[in-house]
């Protein structure tokens, strides 16, 4: 168990829990993986500030972090070194015990006794989370090192930013000993079988199945589903993975091969008989009456919001949406040209006032606003209605304006197989309009744009704003485009 490829740690475990081939594949084809895009890279960032931030509830600790991930031996020498000297404080403390590694965010000694914490920049404590709690708790008491109790250190979704950040507040530690303790033989059978697992000379032979993206969506589905055939029940779109599990068991492996019975939902019965006719499927009676109520001048509206998880303005919460851009396609008539309007927020400042005024002036008078799925716009503007009361009766009334084109598409009025299951709108725009219109931005989705706007607040050089910001508008414009084409579209078919 000494060598590096058979070494194990938490995050090894928890993978090995979800999946011993994903397990072998990352010890020894570390290559195969998918790459991490920009949203996974901004999780890991975000948490690795809360981690820092954390320290100050326990300042002047000893940093034992490692040079590199592949450099642990001298994290664990210099933990051990610190706790044979009684330091009262010590940040990524490294221990290692029969081959597996751990590294606790803070190890703090109080009246003679030792105390973990273990911070997470979420507001609430999973399943997962305290299964890795167990995991450090496990490798820290066995390697010789007794803990009086353990804690997992989260945001408290409660707190409100004033003049400065109270670390203390925006911090809530919750005692998980108890829980850890109920865990222990689950976390020491996982252990033995990933060191069998690691024992093997092949990879181990394991299914698609659930588990691909359950609790987390694996970094190897790349390699384990390149040889899969695109109509493959696992491609089949509207039904759950737990529900193929069932149908490759029942002998269906093609979506050719799957009978449309009433174990379908009316949902699943649209999807599947479309995928196998290649036939997009149409109400028009349906589609009629919903774009009936759509009147001039035409909105079609969308907005990007981040959610920083250290509140950066006065008087928001930890998560909070704060909008920072909308784009506006309109048209008074028909026949009309259409017009963009747009509005960006500076980085660094609450500019949320002069957004709702710009927006409020871009929308005065009647006409519908369209937006596709009205949940974040909707949240946005009733959220910026209570900040700001000054503007509520405008917003109110722009609020009463807004009708949902999602609603078409998840009631089933329309479905087109090139959607492939999805009715996210660029799924939506793709195939109906028969190209890819986010194929020509940098910022591929919502979340991307969330991503990148978050980590402008974390550059110290602003060269890069414009550009970037630039990039955010276009990828924004984008939706309302795709959104203005898709009702053409609809007009079209009725």
């Amino acid at each position: 168990m000494g060598s590096k490829k058979n070494s194990l740690s938490k995050s090894t475990l928890i993978r090995s829990i979800q999946c011993s081939k994903s397990l072998y594949l990352y010890k020894n084809q570390y290559n195969l993986r998918d790459k991490p895009n920009a949203v996974q890279q901004q999780k890991f960032d975000r948490g690795h500030r809360v981690g820092k931030l954390a320290h100050q509830l326990f300042p002047g600790g000893k940093d034992c972090s490692p040079p590199n991930p592949f450099s642990y031996d001298e994290s664990v020498a210099a933990t051990r070194l610190l706790v044979q000297q009684q330091f009262p404080v010590i940040y990524e403390a490294a221990f290692r015990y029969n081959g597996i590694l751990a590294a606790l965010d803070m190890l703090v000694l109080k009246d003679g006794k030792w105390y973990a914490y273990e911070v997470k920049s979420s507001l609430r404590i999973s399943a997962t989370y305290l299964l890795d709690a167990t995991i450090q708790y496990y490798v820290i008491t066995r390697s010789g090192l007794p803990l009086e109790d353990f804690f997992i250190v989260n945001i408290n979704s409660d707190y409100v930013l004033s003049e400065t950040l109270e670390v203390d507040q925006y911090f809530k530690k919750t005692s998980v000993l108890h829980e850890i303790q109920e865990r222990i033989p689950f976390v020491e059978k996982t252990i033995e079988n990933a060191i069998e697992t690691l024992s093997m000379s092949t990879i181990p032979e394991v299914t698609i199945g659930p588990h691909c993206t359950k609790p987390y969506p694996c970094d190897f589905q790349g390699y384990c589903w390149k040889e899969l055939d695109k109509s493959s029940i696992w491609y089949l779109p509207g039904i759950s993975m737990q529900e193929k599990s069932v149908l490759k068991e029942r002998g269906v492996d093609m979506i050719d091969q799957l009978e449309i019975t009433d174990d379908l939902n009316a949902r699943q019965k649209v999807i599947v008989e479309s995928y196998q006719r290649q036939m997009p499927y149409i109400r028009k009676d349906k589609l009629a009456d919903f774009l009936s109520v759509i009147q001039y001048p035409l909105y079609y509206f969308d907005v990007e919001a981040f959610q920083p998880a250290i509140p950066i303005f006065t008087g928001t919460k930890p998560y909070e949406r704060m909008p920072f851009l909308y784009s506006l396609h309109y048209k008074e008539s028909q026949e009309s040209p259409l017009q963009h309007r747009d509005y960006i927020s500076p980085v660094g400042t609450d500019n949320r006032r002069n957004f709702i005024a710009d927006f409020l002036d871009a929308t005065t008078g009647q006409g519908s606003i369209l937006v596709f799925n009205t949940l974040m716009e909707k949240g946005v503007l009733f959220r910026l209605a209570s900040d700001f009361p000054e503007y509520k009766n405008e917003i109110f009334q722009r609020i009463n304006r807004i009708i949902d084109i999602e609603i078409p598409f998840k009631e089933m009025y329309y479905y087109h197989p090139k959607q492939e299951g999805s009715f996210s709108l660029k799924a939506i725009g793709n195939a109906m309009l028969q190209r890819d219109e986010f194929a020509k931005g940098s910022v591929k989705d919502g979340e991307e744009a969330m991503a990148m706007y978050n980590e402008l607040f974390y550059q110290p050089d602003d060269a890069g704003h414009p550009r970037s910001l630039q990039q955010l508008k276009d990828y924004c414009a984008t939706d309302t485009f795709v959104l203005y084409e898709i009702v053409e579209a609809l007009k079209r078919l009725v």
